[in-house]
């Protein structure tokens, strides 16, 4: 199914309220922001204010995105509610204040609308105990996590009485209109990505302080050799903020039985962590916490800070673990406390494991989840671990490992089919048995029942390497009826050219012949995507930048991630944009009817850093900027089915010239090379056609890249991903 939200109100315009309100702005949505009446002439100023500081913190997309959020009070606007199509609390975490609330939506709410609370602690249960059989019946728990614009978990739970067409109308928002991933949960404490990440984190850090493991040290051992991001644990807790700590893990071990392994570790009640909150030492809401900036680390022994040490471990998690050393040790028993305690609790908190890692993976950062990481380690090796292996351990090894024939284990130890997201499509399911067209070692032409292609990338983050441009150059040839140009690396639609070979091109021993060809090659193959007589839409997300961003306006249209990065950064490597990026964007300028397109495309190319694609102006009447990365494929295969239809391929262009004065004056004399370099495809009176600004774009490029200076940077990002300012 398939629902939109317009208008949606969120009650609470804290940090996670107005998050919340500026993510649903970002999606074209009208929000009323209301919060209690302030003092004053303006009533509306805490809701004002969190609109401000969403606009400082960059939770709008673009500026103007904050004009869709309407501020207002929970006294004199709650008639506001009645045009809402979801109400979402996220108020104070006080059960009063939260059902106080509730009875006021109850009251102005349209019949049969969702209402969420975004409570992170309190059960549904509690929260709904003196609430309406017709409240209960629309109501669920929407668990975002901060901020909201960046993290993409939602966890999701629902109560025994929500109707189950509020639930799919919640999930089919949060995961295609709001771009989230929708993670269910049962109705215990702390949901899954808090109940596990506390867990972790206090049992990480009281282990780390009862076995004389110092901070630095504890961060780097379970850190990156487990696919944990490098703040490690002490470093989230300097994160989260040490202040919010006590209420976090206290209301948690409350809500838990006394036999919940997490009673042992009561990190917030220890000495040290004392120590650090009595002298407002609070993480990053302060000057310091563990760590003060990036060199000093608090000691507790002298009760102050001192210079921070290096300590090197092995990158391999089981070899780091059976080093013999105090890191090893460490890490080996986090690792066992870890997989021991989501065993026991799995079957309390989720139906499979999956819905577990994957809310560790979003919710922190991790790189795999428990029960994945598990399996990557060797479940042999995890349960050698143990005198008594945890029961579902023993059942994950019988069965093969927690994932295991394209199945995963449910929290009873079943192989079970793993559940599937509505509209998430994988392209390797997409060409599973599909008809192979054309081919070479940079990427494959597949070609579907419906006389659909697809176009797959073989080469790191789709890198348009020489194979790749000369397999565009034949698209001509291929018997499709529409193609999508789509990849499972998420990280990128194409990272760009090839740049080790251009720096094997360039500097004065560079072989000319070469050089140009390569070029060439670049420009004829866009140009034959471009002129194939079907179209060509990309499935965009990660980064479009360089030949990739080229590549990206060489489609008849496109369904873009709005978070996607665009642009040109080839003057960092010694380069411009030479595979008729030039062209294509200054004739998209010259059709919005932009001022001076020719002096605002010259700009663009030279402008080296990556924007969002939502920060953008030039996306056509059939490109869709959407806010799911996960929806990006299966959106564009249905476009370029309805764009199949009558379809006629675009004439070459004959774009105008102009006799203005394009120069770049900032930078070194290198970049400035470059911008005359540039400068000289767009230079002249009157037109130029395609191919005329094609050999133009081929001499220039080929003399930029021939010069030492600009072999120097080409060569220096190819060995150091690091831009030389020379």
């Amino acid at each position: 199914m398939s629902f939109d939200v317009t208008t949606a109100a969120v009650l609470g315009a804290g940090s996670m309220g107005a998050g919340i309100a500026a993510l649903m702005a970002n999606a074209g949505i009208t929000v009323h922001l209301l919060d209690l009446p302030a003092d004053g002439e303006d009533r509306n100023a805490r809701a004002r204010k969190g609109i401000e500081t969403q606009l400082a913190r960059h939770g709008f997309q673009r500026q103007e995105f904050a004009e869709r959020v309407i501020p207002g009070n929970t006294e004199d606007h709650l008639e506001r509610l009645a045009e809402a199509e979801w109400i979402v609390e996220a108020v104070f975490e006080d059960i009063n204040v939260k059902r106080d609330t509730f009875a006021k939506i109850d009251a102005h709410r349209s019949p049969g609308t969702p209402v969420t609370s975004n409570t992170s602690s309190i059960p549904l249960q509690v929260l709904l105990s003196e609430a309406s059989d017709e409240f209960k019946s629309d109501f669920a728990i929407t668990h975002f996590f901060n901020p909201p614009r960046v993290m993409r978990l939602v966890e999701l739970v629902a109560g025994p009485a929500t109707a189950p067409g509020s639930v799919d109308k919640l999930r089919d928002v949060l995961e295609r209109q709001l771009g989230k991933v929708v993670v269910d949960c049962r109705d215990t404490p702390g949901f899954i990505a808090n109940r596990i990440g506390s867990f972790w984190m206090g049992a990480a850090a009281q282990i780390a302080l009862d076995t004389g493991i110092v901070p630095e040290q504890a961060d780097v051992a379970f850190g990156r050799p487990f696919g944990v991001p490098r703040t490690g644990v002490f470093g989230l807790f300097d994160y989260i903020g040490l202040q919010v700590a006590p209420h976090i893990w206290g209301s948690m071990m409350d809500a838990l039985p006394n036999t919940d392994a997490m009673q042992r570790y009561a990190i917030t009640a220890t000495p040290q962590f004392k120590e650090l909150l009595d002298k407002g030492l609070t993480g990053r809401t302060a000057e310091s916490g563990f760590y003060r900036g990036r060199d000093e680390v608090y000691d507790f022994e002298a009760h102050d800070y001192r210079q921070r040490r290096n300590y090197e471990v092995a990158k391999d998690p089981r070899a780091l673990m059976d080093s013999g050393t105090a890191e090893g040790d460490f890490a080996r028993e986090v690792f066992r406390v870890l997989v021991e305690y989501c065993c026991d609790t799995a079957a309390e908190i989720a139906d499979t494991v999956d819905q577990i890692d994957t809310a560790i993976e979003l919710g922190y950062g991790w790189k795999k989840g428990p029960f994945a990481l598990a399996d990557a380690i060797g479940l042999d090796y995890a349960a050698a671990l143990f005198d008594a292996p945890p029961a579902l351990l023993d059942k994950a090894r019988a069965a093969g490992g927690f994932y295991s024939g394209g199945k995963v284990l449910s929290t009873a130890g079943e192989l079970v089919e793993r559940p599937q997201r509505e509209g998430v499509v994988r392209v390797s399911d997409l060409i599973a048995g599909a008809e192979k067209v054309d081919g070479n070692a940079g990427a494959s032409v597949y070609k579907l029942d419906d006389g659909l292609g697809v176009f797959v990338y073989q080469t790191p983050m789709n890198s348009s390497t020489d194979d790749v441009t000369e397999l565009f150059t034949r698209a001509g040839d291929w018997p499709l009826r529409a193609l999508v140009i789509a990849n499972d690396e998420e990280r990128a639609f194409s990272a760009g050219a090839n740049l080790p070979r251009l720096a094997e091109l360039s500097g004065p021993d560079g072989d000319p012949q070469a050089r140009e060809a390569t070029i060439r090659q670049g420009l004829d193959g866009l140009r034959a995507l471009r002129r194939a007589p079907y179209p060509v839409v990309g499935a965009v997300r990660g980064v479009a930048l360089g030949g990739g961003m080229e590549l990206l306006l060489h489609t008849d249209a496109a369904v873009i991630h709005a978070e996607t990065r665009v642009g040109f950064p080839e003057r960092s490597v010694g380069l411009f944009p030479a595979w008729s990026g030039p062209v294509r964007l200054l004739e998209r300028l010259l059709d919005l009817g932009v001022d001076n397109p020719h002096r605002t495309a010259y700009e663009a190319l030279l402008d080296v850093r990556p924007v969002p694609a939502v920060n953008l102006d030039f996306w056509r009447a059939h490109d869709r900027i959407v806010m799911s990365p996960d929806h990006v494929v299966a959106d564009a295969v249905e476009l370029a089915r309805s764009l199949a239809e009558g379809y006629t391929a675009p004439e070459d262009a004959e774009l105008p010239l102009t006799t203005d004065t394009l120069e770049y004056t900032a930078g070194s004399e290198t970049d400035k090379a470059i911008g005359a370099a540039l400068a000289r495809v767009f230079a002249g009176e009157g037109t130029a056609s395609e191919a005329e600004l094609a050999d133009r774009q081929v001499e220039a490029a080929s003399e930029v890249l021939a010069r030492p200076e600009n072999a120097e940077r080409a060569h220096h990002m190819a060995t150091t991903r690091k831009p030389l300012k020379n």
